[in-house]
């Protein structure tokens, strides 16, 4: 109250009773602590930046509080918050704290990447207008991409330390800065671009592709890997400048496990064994490359439910979508005979039933019912709905659908 009165009295006598006294005696009385403390109550919003303020000052003192102690520790003296050269050791104290600073820094930002999932960009080769290379029997290359890109993904979508993203899934067309792109904004840890060769009716072998020296290592084990399944002839690791390899920023390749204008090897890449087995390998390389283990197995698909009621021997049909569902099949009189209405309803296909008889985009097909549930045979399925079934040979009670390329 005294400092009230004091700078009232020196206002009133510096500016007499004029308007500029009486805005400094306003502004005196906003000073005061109980004014303040009300306006407070009644207009908040005025004294936002005093909490900001007050928050802001004391982190500081903490952070200069922090700093003290570990200077302390290390022998130099401080004072008013600021550190004192008092001798050289004071300064040794200092670099030795600066390293050790540096190495947890280190420390610490590679036990977050390891403890961070990989990234795997597949990319499947070419797509929608851009078949590829054309094979002997017609085959289009990028038909055989994308069956191997799905595969793998399926393979290491459940793996604890890695993280599959693929430039397409479906039958789409991507220009090469588009892929390369991809990868480089997911900051991937690795790309693989999936291809299959053409040249000569007579050229053979297997081949891998790389651009910079560190992709070399990756390169190199695909490459190997790659042989296990083909058992072609080695054509090499070559390094070169493809535009997928150029200008991706991390280890990247490009497989070409065979020429699909060679008739055998055409033969070759379209089996299904052979995917298998080859996309198996590839996972196995991408693991071994990580420093992780393989998971032999992926998370097993739902098992069907035995039908005892039924006579015939049970089928496991899988229909691989962005989330694989298997359902029960048949196998009669050397047909497997599929549910239709829902695996239809997944491919995207239109089904009625009428009369016993169960129709797939109008077109009638041949009907077995089982316990009053209408199924079709998986061939006349895939006519009508441009699906790819595959039988998986090491397994005969188990079938793999595809939805029709580019839906």
């Amino acid at each position: 109250m005294y400092d009230f009165l004091v700078e009232l009295i020196s206002t009133l006598f510096k500016h007499g009773l004029s308007l500029s006294s009486a805005g400094a005696i306003v502004f005196l009385l906003l000073k005061q602590r109980k004014l303040k403390k009300r306006m407070k109550r009644y207009f908040p919003w005025m004294f936002e930046d005093d909490h900001e303020m007050k928050a802001y000052a004391g982190n500081q003192l903490i952070i200069m509080e922090n700093q003290n102690r570990i200077m302390q520790k290390l022998g130099v003296e401080c004072a008013n918050g600021s550190m004192t050269k008092s001798s050289n050791q004071d300064q040794k104290n200092l670099n030795i704290f600066a390293r050790l600073s540096r190495a947890v820094t280190v420390q610490v930002s590679q036990l977050r990447r390891k403890q961070m999932k990989k990234i795997i960009v597949i990319d499947a080769g070419h797509g929608d207008k851009d078949p590829g290379a054309i094979g002997v029997t017609g085959k289009k290359e990028k038909d055989f991409n994308l069956t191997m890109a799905l595969k793998v993904e399926r393979l290491l979508q459940n793996h604890p330390s890695i993280t599959v993203l693929l430039t397409r899934r479906t039958d789409v067309f991507l220009e090469l800065k588009e892929r390369s792109d991809f990868a480089n904004k997911a900051n991937a840890d690795a790309f693989i671009s999936i291809h299959a060769n053409s040249f000569e009716p007579t050229s053979a072998g297997t081949e891998t592709h790389y651009t910079s020296n560190d992709s070399k290592p990756l390169a190199t084990m695909l490459q190997r890997y790659s042989l296990l399944s083909t058992g072609l002839k080695d054509r090499g690791v070559k390094k070169g400048s493809l535009y997928v390899t150029k200008n991706t920023k991390m280890p990247s390749c490009l497989l070409e496990p065979a020429f699909l204008s060679n008739s055998a090897e055409e033969l070759l890449l379209y089996n299904t064994n052979f995917q298998d087995t080859f996309s198996l390998n590839i996972s196995k390389a991408i693991c071994e490359f990580f420093g992780v283990a393989y998971e032999i197995e992926p998370t097993p698909a739902p098992q069907p439910i035995p039908d005892k009621s039924s006579p015939y021997p049970i089928m496991e049909v899988t229909v691989n979508t962005a989330e694989p569902k298997t359902f029960v099949g048949y196998s009669i009189k050397g047909s497997t005979w599929i549910p239709s209405r829902p695996v239809c309803d997944i491919l995207g296909a239109i089904v009625d039933y009428n009369k016993g008889i169960v129709s797939v985009n109008g077109t009638k097909l041949e009907t077995q019912l089982v316990n009053g549930v209408g199924y079709v045979k998986s061939r006349d399925l895939e006519i009508q709905t441009g699906a790819r079934v595959f039988w998986d040979k090491s397994n005969p009670k188990r079938v793999e659908i595809y939805p029709k390329l580019g839906a």
